[in-house]
């Protein structure tokens, strides 16, 4: 749209002394008579921009605009770009690629205030194609208001169809959420989109209802499993992957190479999962319900294969 090209031109001439019409109509996939069109927007509007021909000439914006009437300093502009450099990992959006490259422009060519001693590596958990083809599709489903359909395996298993109003997609813990509503359920829901094995775009949009972002629970409640305080003998590694994923627990090192944790955990296969990602690096203290419950699980594994 004109007008969020109208200010993303501003803010580069805020940032930059000298920007030549061609770079701006390669940044913003315009011609450079629209380019022209809006330095003379601008002009109109009052505010101070000029340009200069030559070699060395360009477009710029009067110092005393700079100073009055910045909003964004360069440190901004860099702290966005490294958020930015981050998420694009995450989302590879075109749209991001541009934000991503307007802002480093803004920067200059150098880059030089961007803290190189700050980034973030997000590459190891985008690695699947598929995932992120879903990403990309629901993205844009919320953009445009598109129905999804969904084929979802539930957390107990089970096998559903949903109609989903998509409004928000949700990055945690090395996964991908969707919250939105469910037609089938009268109610906002969030999908896990690991469990999606089927996933289309409608062509029939809606209109867009109420939507507050719903707090994210991560760990199944008590209303729906049994939840058991669990005494655990850790090692290192084991104290390292309980402290990683599990805030709420409560550690106490013994020596060295030692630790005491006790840990909330459902009385069901996702609690016994959980300790099996430990494996020996981890064992149970008390024989309690819990410990009875974990042994048939082991039991039933063991089975299955021997």
């Amino acid at each position: 749209m004109k007008i969020e090209r109208l200010i993303s031109i501003v803010m580069l001439l805020l940032q930059r002394e000298l920007v030549s019409a061609s770079e701006m109509a390669t940044m913003f996939e315009v011609s450079k008579r629209t380019i022209y069109r809006d330095i003379d927007t601008l002009t109109m509007a009052n505010i101070p921009v000029y340009s200069l021909r030559g070699s060395n000439g360009g477009i710029g914006i009067m110092p005393t605009y700079k100073v009055d009437k910045k909003l964004l300093t360069a440190d901004d502009l860099a702290a966005i770009v490294t958020s930015l450099d981050g998420f694009e990992q995450l989302l590879t959006s075109v749209e991001i690629k541009k934000t991503v490259l307007k802002l480093k422009n803004m920067l200059g060519q150098s880059n030089q205030t961007i803290d190189h001693s700050i980034s973030l590596d997000l590459s190891n958990w985008t690695t699947k194609n598929e995932l992120n083809e879903k990403v990309e599709m629901i993205h844009l489903a919320i953009k445009k208001q598109h129905y999804v359909n969904l084929q979802y395996i539930d957390r107990d298993g089970n096998h559903t169809s949903r109609k989903v109003e998509p409004y928000h997609l949700l990055f945690r813990n090395r996964s991908w959420y969707l919250q939105g509503y469910s037609l089938e359920r009268q109610d906002f829901r969030t999908f896990k989109l690991l469990r999606m094995i089927k996933l289309d775009v409608s062509s029939e949009t809606f209109t867009a209802r109420p939507f507050k972002m719903k707090p994210f629970v991560s760990a199944p409640n008590n209303t729906h499993f049994h939840m058991h305080e669990v005494e655990l003998a850790a090692d290192n590694i084991g104290y390292e992957q309980i402290a990683e994923r599990y805030d709420s627990a409560i550690v106490k090192q013994i020596d060295e190479a030692h630790f005491l944790a006790r840990v909330t955990l459902p009385n069901h296969e996702v609690g016994y999962r959980f300790l099996l990602n430990l494996g020996t690096h981890v064992t149970i203290l008390k024989r309690d319900d819990f410990y009875n419950g974990f042994t048939a699980y082991l039991n039933q594994i063991h089975r299955q294969y021997f």
